[in-house]
C-alpha cells in the first residue's frame, strides 16, 4: 500500500514532547512536536522566530487544526509585518527563492542559511534544517499567555474600533450621521498629500509619502466582518493610530453581491458609518478611492438590480435627502489614484491615452479616464474589448515610473475562491486584489519598497464584537 505525505513524513521524523522552555536542537533529521496548543520559538543564529496558532477571536468557533503563523516577533512588535502562514497539511521553506520572505526577517541571511522546512501535520508540527551543522534550536514557549497573545491583541484591535464607533457597531441615528459625513466632507477640503485641480478644488490624485505604509483594502461590498478581519490582524489599526501607516480603500465599499442580498443596503449604510467613523478619527492617515458602485448612477447593476439608485433611496428614507446629498459629495471629493513608493493603484483599470500626473491632479475634466479609472477591466473572454499589457505599460511610461512599479486595482475578480491575483494574465507586477470573498481576504502591503499580499481567513466578527461591547467586557 502506498504511504500518505503524513505517513511518510512521521516514518522520516523523530517525535519529541519536549517540556515548555526545553530547546531541542535539530539535527537534519525531522523533528516532529506533537501539537498541545503552545506556541514555538525556533532560534537561527541571531534570527528568532514565533510559530503562533492562529485562533478566532470567538472561543465558541476554535476548532482544531489551527493554521500556524510564522514571524519575527522583533517586526510585528515595531509595526507591520510579513507574516508567513502554515496551513494544516502543508509545508514551509524558509528559502530565499521566495523574495518577499526577506521581508519577514530582521536577519534573513541567517534564516535562509539553515534550509529550514516546517511542516503542518494537523496533530504535529515537523521541524527539518538540512543544513544542520549552523545550529538551529526549538522550544516550545513557557508563556503566561500562551496560545491567546496573538488572539490578545486581536481582541484589543477589536475593542479599539468600538471605542472609535462610539459603542456597538449599529446603523447610525440620522442626526449623528449627518453630523458625522459633513465633519469628513469638510476634513477632505484639507486633506493631506493631495494637490489642487485648476479649479482650485482638491484634485483626483492622492501623492501618499513614503514613510507612510501603505494598507490597500480592495473591495468589500458591505462585508463589516472583512474590515473588522482587517483592522484586527497584523498592527494595521496600531500602525495607523501611531502614524506609521495609511489604510487605503480601493473603492467598492457598498453594495452586498450575494444572490438574496443584493437589494438590501443596511449592511452598505453600517460599514460606511465605520470607514467615515474611521476618517473622522485619522484624517491624514485614512483614505477613498472611488470605485464605479461608490455611486448614485442608474448605470450600477448586479443581476439586473439598479443597485445604486436602490442606495440612494435606502439612505433617502432613513436618513433624508441631505444625507444622500452629502454622501454624493464625499464620492466627488474622494480621489481616483493613489501613487506612492513602489505602486500606484486605482479601483479597475488603467486609462487607454497617455497621460501625466497633472491629468490625474485635473482629472475630473476627463469624465472618459474617470470612466476607465472606476469601471474598465482586463481583457478576457466575457470582456473583449478590456485592457491589456500594452495598456499597463502606457500607464507606468507616461507616469514616468519604473517598470517594475506594482499597479494594483480591484474591482474584478478573476475567480469565485481566491481573494488576490498576482502578475495578471503574465503582466509582471499587475496584480488584482478583492477582499470581499465570504471565506478569504487580502490586503496589500509594503516591505522593503516591494507590495506584498497578506492573506486571511475570513471570520464572522460582527455579533462577537457587539455582544463584547454591550456587556462590558
Amino acid at each position: 500500500m502506498l504511504k500518505t505525505l503524513q505517513d511518510y513524513l512521521r516514518g522520516a521524523s523523530d517525535t519529541f514532547q519536549p517540556e515548555p522552555g526545553q530547546r531541542l536542537r535539530l539535527s537534519g533529521r525531522g523533528t516532529r512536536i506533537p501539537l498541545t496548543g503552545r506556541p514555538f520559538e525556533v532560534q537561527m543564529g541571531r534570527q528568532v522566530l514565533r510559530l503562533y496558532p492562529d485562533l478566532p477571536v470567538d472561543e465558541a468557533r476554535r476548532q482544531p487544526p489551527f493554521d500556524y503563523l510564522l514571524f519575527d516577533p522583533e517586526r510585528l512588535a515595531a509595526g507591520v509585518a510579513h507574516v508567513l502562514r502554515v496551513r494544516s497539511g502543508e509545508k514551509l521553506d524558509i528559502s530565499h527563492r521566495d523574495p518577499p520572505q526577506t521581508h519577514a526577517f530582521t536577519h534573513p541571511r541567517d534564516a535562509f542559511r539553515r534550509h529550514l522546512q516546517v511542516t503542518h501535520e494537523g496533530d504535529a508540527m515537523v521541524f527539518r534544517d538540512y543544513v544542520a551543522e549552523l545550529g538551529t534550536y526549538v522550544c516550545v514557549l513557557e508563556d503566561e499567555e500562551g496560545e491567546s497573545r496573538l488572539v490578545n491583541r486581536r481582541i484589543r484591535a477589536l475593542e479599539k474600533v468600538a471605542d472609535i464607533f462610539g459603542g456597538p457597531l449599529e446603523i447610525l441615528p440620522a442626526e449623528e450621521a449627518l453630523a458625522l459625513i459633513a465633519k469628513v466632507n469638510e476634513s477632505i477640503r484639507q486633506e493631506p498629500y493631495r494637490r489642487e485641480d485648476a479649479e482650485g478644488n482638491l484634485g483626483g490624485l492622492l501623492e501618499l509619502p513614503p514613510h507612510l505604509t501603505p494598507i490597500l483594502v480592495g473591495d468589500l461590498h458591505a462585508r463589516l466582518d472583512n474590515l473588522l478581519k482587517i483592522l484586527s490582524e497584523n498592527a494595521y489599526l496600531e500602525s495607523v493610530e501611531r502614524g506609521d501607516a495609511a489604510l487605503i480603500f480601493l473603492g467598492d465599499a457598498v453594495h452586498p453581491e450575494e444572490d438574496g442580498e443584493l437589494e438590501s443596503m443596511d449592511s452598505s449604510m453600517l460599514l460606511m458609518d465605520l470607514i467615515l467613523k474611521l476618517k473622522r478619527r485619522f484624517p491624514s492617515r485614512v483614505f477613498f478611492i472611488i470605485g464605479n458602485h461608490d455611486s448614485f448612477s442608474p448605470d450600477v447593476m448586479k443581476g439586473g438590480v439598479p443597485q445604486s439608485l436602490l442606495w440612494g433611496k435606502r439612505l433617502q428614507s432613513v436618513r433624508g435627502a441631505a444625507y444622500q446629498e452629502a454622501m454624493d459629495l464625499f464620492y466627488r471629493r474622494c480621489p481616483l489614484v493613489v501613487v506612492s513608493d513602489g505602486f500606484i493603484a486605482c479601483h479597475a483599470a488603467p486609462p487607454r491615452c497617455h497621460l501625466t500626473l497633472e491629468t490625474l491632479v485635473n482629472i475630473r475634466q476627463s469624465p472618459d479616464i474617470v470612466h476607465d479609472l472606476t469601471w474598465d477591466r482586463i481583457r478576457s473572454p466575457r470582456y473583449p474589448a478590456g485592457y491589456t499589457r500594452r495598456d499597463v505599460r502606457r500607464f507606468r511610461s507616461s507616469l514616468g515610473l519604473d517598470e517594475s512599479t506594482a499597479f494594483i486595482v480591484g474591482h474584478y475578480p478573476r475567480s469565485v475562491d481566491e481573494t488576490v491575483w498576482l502578475d495578471v494574465d503574465k503582466i509582471e507586477g499587475h496584480h488584482i486584489l478583492y477582499s470581499a470573498m465570504r471565506d478569504q481576504l487580502a490586503v496589500f502591503t509594503r516591505f522593503g519598497g516591494e507590495m506584498v499580499p497578506q492573506v486571511y481567513p475570513s471570520e464572522p466578527l460582527l455579533e462577537w464584537l457587539n455582544r463584547r461591547v454591550r456587556s462590558g467586557r
